[in-house]
């Protein structure tokens, strides 16, 4: 109960000062955490936010991670807490251009997809992009994808990687983390069989992680599997159950 008064007071402080995006999209998170009365109003100050301002505030592709994988969560989260039968169609509830930012109305795909994998086509397991992007990607799109946003958005299912605030300033440190956490606990090697299990992620979009290569080069770094290895991948199963207290706390 403290740390929602307390966090119902800071808000309605911070919101009365000029805006700071990011730091919005952060207090999101802590809201959408604890299920308190003031991610309404974050949600409207999101919505609402200049548009000339906020992409003067996203100048960096680490200001642009942190900004928009704290909405995608934070967005998420509280979509499926407000009504659950909405991942019963969950292809629908991605699609669907159900959030607004700064007046454009948009999907979780067109933040993940459009804006945090540059203009990557879906399924097309990380290896095509789109031939002619909307005006809207190009304005908010990093200029890098980083394989590690993998490990930070939460779809709500089970096997989904925890949700955490992000910080721009400490966001490489955070991400490292995330994504050694996860794979330290979905990434197994079978010595005897020279196999390597993964997490199925790792299959889905395996272009953004650099292809078979890339993802030993991943394995190696974290001493998933000894230096020059060369197993077989097999991928593990993906629980979609539906999971929303999923937080790193």
């Amino acid at each position: 109960m403290k740390n929602i008064i307390f966090i119902l007071c800071f808000v309605q402080v911070a919101l009365a000062q000029p805006k700071n995006y990011v730091k919005i999209s952060q207090d999101f998170i802590e809201a959408a955490k604890y299920g308190d009365t003031t991610t309404v109003a974050l949600i409207e100050a999101i919505a609402k936010a200049d548009e000339k301002e906020l992409l003067a505030q996203l100048g960096t592709d680490d200001l642009k991670k942190a900004f928009f994988i704290n909405l995608y969560n934070g967005f998420t989260n509280y979509a499926l807490k407000k009504d659950p039968e909405k991942y019963k169609s969950r292809n629908s509830f991605f699609k669907s251009k159900q959030f607004v930012v700064a007046g454009n109305k948009l999907s979780l795909d067109m933040i993940e997809h459009g804006f945090l994998r540059k203009s990557s086509i879906k399924l097309s397991l990380g290896k095509l992009s789109k031939l002619f992007p909307t005006q809207l990607e190009k304005k908010y799109r990093v200029e890098k994808v980083d394989y590690r946003i993998h490990f930070s958005l939460n779809c709500g299912a089970k096997s989904c990687p925890p949700i955490f605030s992000y910080d721009p300033a400490k966001i490489n440190e955070q991400l490292d983390i995330a994504t050694k956490s996860y794979l330290s606990n979905d990434a197994r090697y079978d010595k005897d069989k020279n196999t390597l299990h993964l997490p199925i992620l790792m299959s889905w979009f395996r272009g953004d992680f650099g292809n078979k290569k890339g993802i030993l080069k991943i394995c190696e770094d974290l001493k998933i599997i000894p230096k020059g290895t060369k197993p077989k991948l097999k991928y593990n199963d993906y629980d979609w159950s539906l999971f929303l207290e999923n937080f790193k706390y």
